[in-house]
């Protein structure tokens, strides 16, 4: 679902990508059309890329950019609101920030996982730290998509028996909603965010 709302986004203009370092595995390979994007990480060897510790509030008003994204990192950082703060101060004016965060998610360290954050408290973290326009989005949710996100970490070893699970678990969401159609919002996988300067 992570990866549908970041092929949605049209971005224009410079692109940092904070918390991450350039990999097959991230997120935003899955960017449409050819972007150049810097990486904000303390641990980046490439001298193109940003140096920035997010546990720490930096100075860092000689940088800006059109675009800042942070996803999958802000669960990962104790200082959350420092975070939050250096996104906001490397954003060029009327930039935009986008990022995603996982709440029903099995313990991943990189190197240390520190919370889960509601809708309530991305709203109020966002505009803490000066964010305008806020929008949050539910990743998916339900009871059953929830059971298969834990047992799929077993189930994966088994070629398509998780398409099939995934399946069956989509349509018992599906047959449940009549009775509460508020599962979505209770048991949501991850939010997507998004705000401007």
């Amino acid at each position: 679902m992570q990866v549908l709302e970041i092929r949605k986004l049209s971005l224009h203009g410079t692109i940092i990508d904070v918390g991450s370092k350039k990999s097959v595995s991230n997120v935003t390979n899955y960017l449409q059309g050819k972007n150049e994007i810097i990486y904000g990480d303390k641990y980046s060897n490439d001298p193109k890329d940003l140096k920035i510790d997010l546990e720490k509030e930096e100075k860092l008003d000689d940088r800006s950019f059109k675009n800042v994204l942070l996803f999958n990192v802000l669960e990962h950082v104790y200082n959350y609101k420092n975070c939050l703060k250096n996104c906001y101060s490397i954003l060029g004016k009327d930039g935009f920030f986008y990022g995603s965060t996982p709440f029903f998610f099995r313990i991943h360290g990189s190197p240390n996982d520190y919370f889960r954050y509601t809708e309530q408290s991305l709203i109020k973290a966002l505009d803490e730290a000066g964010f305008k326009n806020i929008q949050v989005r539910i990743l998916n949710g339900g009871i059953f998509i929830c059971f298969f996100n834990s047992i799929s970490m077993v189930t994966k070893r088994i070629p398509l028996l998780n398409n099939f699970l995934l399946i069956i678990c989509q349509i018992l969401d599906a047959l449940i909603v009549p009775f509460s159609k508020n599962m979505k919002n209770i048991f949501p996988l991850g939010y997507f965010f998004q705000g401007n300067k």
